[in-house]
C-alpha cells in the first residue's frame, strides 16, 4: 500500500484504536489493582502518531498492506514497583488477553549491550469483551503490552535519550559511569525484591509467634493485628496505617500488646459504632454511588483504621482522640506543603 492511502487508513482508524486504548487500560488497572499489583507510576499509554509510524515503516523498510498489521499501532505500557511481581503480571495478562506473540527483551542482551529490560505482549482483547457495545468492532487490532520496573523505565528512558545502547556507541571516557550506572539500577530492584522477602518473613513470624507482641509497634505488625482481630469485611484497599501509628504512639500505645488489649477491651463499641453508622448512612435517600455507599450496601462502614480509632476514642475519650488525630493531620499537612515549597522558600521551623 502507498504511504498516502496507509495514512488514510490510519486516519480511518483513529477514533476507534483510541477507544480500544482506553477500554483496555481501564481493565488492566483493575486487573492489576484486584491481583495487589502495585505501580511505580501511573499507566502510560498512546495510540502511535502518523508522524512516528511513518519514521518506523520508512527506518525498518517495513511493507504493510493494511494499518491493522501493525502490533504496537496501540501500546500501553505497566511500570511496576518491584520485580518481583513482573512474572505474576505475565500470568495475569495470558489469562486475561489473547497472547498472539511474547518478548523478553533481556534476552537478546549481548556481552556489549547494556541492561534495558523489558517484557512485550501483542494482544488481542477477547472475544467475549466483544460482545459490550462500547468494545464492538475492535477485534482486528493488535495491542502491545509492556511490562517493566521503574528502575528498569529509568534505563530505557536514559538509554534511548542518550543512544547508548552498545558499549561501542558510549565514549569511552563514559564507559565506566555508564556502566555503573546500569548496575545500580539492577541492584535497586534486587534490593527492593530482598525487601518483600524480608517482610514477608517479619510478617510469618509475628502471625506465629504471640511474643513479638512485646516488641514495638511498626506499621507491618501493626496492619498484621488489625487484620487478625477485625473483621475482613471492614478492611479496606489503602489503610492509612503510618498515620494510625502516629496516633498510637501520642497516646502511649506503643506496643502490640497494648493495642490487642485495647482492641479487645472496645470489641464490642467498635461494632456497635460501625452498625450505627450504617443504619445512618442507609437513612439517608442519595442516588450518588460511592465507595461509602457501596460499603453501607454490604453492611460496613468503617475501615480497620477506623474501628481502631472508634476503640482509642473509647478508650482514652472522643476530645483527646479528636486533639491526636488534628495533631496528626496538622503535621502531615506542614510536611507535604514544605515538600512542594520551592526550595528556595524553605526554612527549618528555627528559622522562623
Amino acid at each position: 500500500m502507498n504511504p498516502q492511502d496507509l495514512k488514510s487508513q490510519y486516519q480511518d482508524n483513529m477514533s476507534r484504536a483510541q477507544r480500544l486504548r482506553e477500554a483496555v487500560v481501564v481493565q488492566l488497572e483493575e486487573l492489576l489493582s484486584s491481583n495487589d499489583v502495585v505501580l511505580g507510576v501511573p499507566m502510560e499509554s498512546r495510540v502511535k502518531s502518523w508522524m512516528s509510524l511513518e519514521d518506523k515503516l520508512t527506518r525498518k523498510g517495513i511493507q504493510l498492506n493494511n494499518i491493522l498489521e501493525l502490533q504496537d499501532l496501540v501500546g500501553i505500557r505497566a511500570i511496576l514497583l518491584f520485580r518481583a511481581d513482573i512474572d505474576r503480571v505475565e500470568v495475569l495478562i495470558r489469562k486475561t488477553f489473547d497472547v498472539i506473540s511474547s518478548e523478553d527483551a533481556s534476552s537478546r542482551l549481548g556481552e556489549s549491550e547494556f541492561g534495558y529490560q523489558s517484557r512485550h505482549f501483542a494482544v488481542r482483547i477477547p472475544k467475549e469483551w466483544l460482545k459490550l457495545p462500547s468494545l464492538a468492532g475492535l477485534a482486528d487490532f493488535f495491542v502491545e503490552i509492556q511490562v517493566r520496573t521503574v528502575a528498569q523505565h529509568i534505563w530505557a528512558a536514559a538509554s534511548h535519550k542518550l543512544q547508548y545502547k552498545q558499549e561501542a556507541a558510549v565514549p569511552p571516557p563514559v564507559r565506566r559511569s555508564i556502566n555503573r550506572v546500569s548496575a545500580l539500577l539492577e541492584t535497586v530492584d534486587l534490593e527492593l525484591d530482598r525487601v518483600l522477602d524480608e517482610r514477608h518473613r517479619y510478617l510469618e513470624a509475628v502471625r506465629e509467634s504471640s511474643t513479638n507482641d512485646n516488641e514495638p509497634l511498626n506499621v507491618d505488625n501493626l496492619a498484621a493485628i488489625l487484620s487478625e482481630l477485625l473483621p475482613s469485611e471492614n478492611l479496606n484497599e489503602n489503610e492509612p496505617y503510618a498515620a494510625l501509628l502516629a496516633n498510637l504512639h501520642t497516646l502511649g500505645v506503643t506496643s502490640g500488646r497494648q493495642l490487642r488489649e485495647i482492641l479487645g477491651r472496645q470489641s464490642g463499641a467498635m461494632r456497635a459504632a460501625d452498625a450505627e453508622r450504617v443504619a445512618e448512612e442507609k437513612s439517608r435517600s442519595t442516588t450518588n454511588k460511592t465507595e461509602d455507599s457501596e460499603r453501607v450496601a454490604r453492611g460496613v462502614f468503617y475501615t480497620h483504621v477506623g474501628l481502631a480509632r472508634e476503640a482509642l476514642r473509647k478508650e482514652f475519650g472522643e476530645k483527646k482522640v479528636a486533639l491526636v488525630i488534628a495533631e496528626t493531620n496538622t503535621e502531615r499537612k506542614l510536611i507535604r506543603e514544605l515538600h512542594n515549597r520551592p526550595a528556595h522558600k524553605r526554612k527549618s521551623r528555627n528559622q522562623k
